[in-house]
């Protein structure tokens, strides 16, 4: 079972938006698809650990996990989505990884809900959990 990590990351606007990106990957069906930043965890790794080092690595941002949102099952077969809220460290330059990125949006959660290019997955858990 392979565990992945991903920050829910909010500006303070009104109303609130939230950072998702896309992958340069080819994921199928869901190629091109919007989802919240995060990867995989290393062999040994804790989760914050996994959600500092790949956002870090994906948008050149600095976060503090603060708290798991939730743990769910994936659009992926064997994987398991641990969502955490994160805060910015420090100002919010996005530089992004263009080797694994290929867009940064902000969406409004009924955006979120709404569009027809965001993972499942990721509409579910804003349905859900975010409110």
């Amino acid at each position: 079972m392979k565990n992945v990590v991903v920050g829910i990351i909010s500006n303070e606007g009104n109303p609130v938006k939230y950072l998702l990106v896309n992958s340069t990957r080819d994921f199928g069906e869901f190629t091109g698809f919007y989802y919240p930043p995060g990867g995989h965890l290393d062999n040994g790794e804790d989760e914050k650990t996994a959600l500092i080092r790949e956002i870090k690595e994906e948008l050149n941002l600095d976060v503090t996990p603060v708290e798991k949102l939730a743990e769910t099952g994936s659009d992926l077969p064997d994987q398991i989505t641990h969502w955490w809220r994160c805060d910015v460290v420090g100002e919010a330059k996005i530089q992004t990884d263009k080797d694994e990125i290929g867009e940064v949006k902000w969406f409004s959660r009924d955006e979120i809900i709404k569009s027809n290019v965001v993972w499942p997955a990721s509409k579910k858990f804003f349905e859900e959990f975010v409110y």
